[in-house]
């Protein structure tokens, strides 16, 4: 009797002792640091914050996080430089992403992507996990996956912009990439490198003509205040690329970077759908409003002043992104 009592208790002692290892192998803490360069209504914001709302709901009050939006502590550079020396964890990346990996001038071929589903196509399959791979090697980031910045339109204050002709002797802001700096000289703008948090001012005082950006941060930032002409030309795709420090990565618990790596799929098949959503609403409520001379872009003449871009994108891309691209959109 004694001598089963014992068994019984030590088995009991064992199981406990095991339910309480999986428990807490499960319900590590988990605090994570995040920066956007966007106020709250950026998609970059929205969809770090989606994450974030996501891993509280899968963790509880295992999980906390901090949120720097609005460039609080730093632009778009300042924030890869902290997440890849690990003074944040997470960070979304837009078009400077090429800064890290030239991999990503692709995203600056003009027309590749003739809807969201060719996004999804390429980005969540083969050719994303390509893309991830060369990011963690070149930048020691984990790409957690693909959300959107959007397609990008061109506004201008001088004249309605419908063939590349039209950019004649126009002024345009383009992020620092040598990619959409090409595409815009080749289209016959003179492009002018500058950060997005100084355009609106630049737009209001002339020193620039016009900028190229999705809807919804033309609108977010007001710039359709200061531009009276917006052309529709869906020139380029920009993903957001949601990435993390990719050693805080690999330290989590597996069971953690299963679910964060769920809960930013999931973000992002959201943002590419509020993308779309936003992109109908705000274009209707401009031409709603009558402000501003809305433009149907002549794509044909477009894609054929585009066609020198795409063997000097793809050779500074490197290796076969170009290509593989290509292939995966069709």
């Amino acid at each position: 009797m004694g001598y089963r009592l014992n068994i019984r208790h030590t088995l009991g002692a064992l199981a406990l002792g095991a339910t309480f290892l999986s428990g807490a192998a499960f319900a590590d803490p988990l605090h994570l640091k995040m920066a956007s360069p966007s106020p709250t209504g950026g998609f970059d914001t929205i969809m770090a914050q989606k994450v974030a709302d996501k891993m509280k709901a899968k963790l509880g009050d295992d999980f906390t996080y901090e949120l720097f939006d609005n460039a609080t502590i730093g632009d778009e550079i300042v924030h890869m430089q902290q997440v890849r020396t690990g003074q944040i964890d997470i960070t979304p990346i837009g078009s400077d992403a090429i800064e890290l990996d030239n991999a990503w001038a692709v995203f600056d071929m003009p027309f590749m992507f003739a809807d969201r589903a060719a996004v999804a196509k390429a980005l969540d399959g083969e050719f994303g996990k390509k893309l991830a791979a060369s990011m963690r090697e070149k930048a020691g980031l984990e790409v957690l996956s693909f959300g959107e910045i959007g397609f990008r339109q061109i506004t201008n204050s001088v004249r309605p912009i419908k063939t590349p002709a039209d950019f004649q002797g126009m002024k345009i802001r383009v992020p620092g990439s040598e990619t959409r700096i090409l595409t815009f000289k080749t289209l016959g703008a003179t492009p002018v490198n500058m950060n997005f948090g100084e355009v609106f001012l630049a737009l209001q005082n002339k020193t620039i003509d016009g900028q190229e950006n999705p809807l919804n941060d033309i609108v977010e930032r007001s710039l359709n205040e200061v531009q009276p002409y917006i052309s529709i030309s869906n020139h380029v795709y920009t993903p957001i690329t949601f990435a993390m420090n990719a050693k805080k990565f690999d330290a989590l618990p597996d069971d953690q970077k299963a679910m964060l790596k769920e809960a930013a799929l999931e973000a992002a098949h959201e943002i590419r759908a509020l993308g779309a959503k936003k992109d109908e609403e705000l274009l209707a409520k401009l031409k709603e409003a009558g402000k501003n001379e809305i433009i149907e872009i002549d794509r044909a003449s477009f894609v054929e002043a585009s066609q020198p871009l795409y063997e000097k994108i793809g050779a500074i891309a490197g290796g076969t992104y170009a290509a593989d691209l290509q292939a995966a959109v069709k």
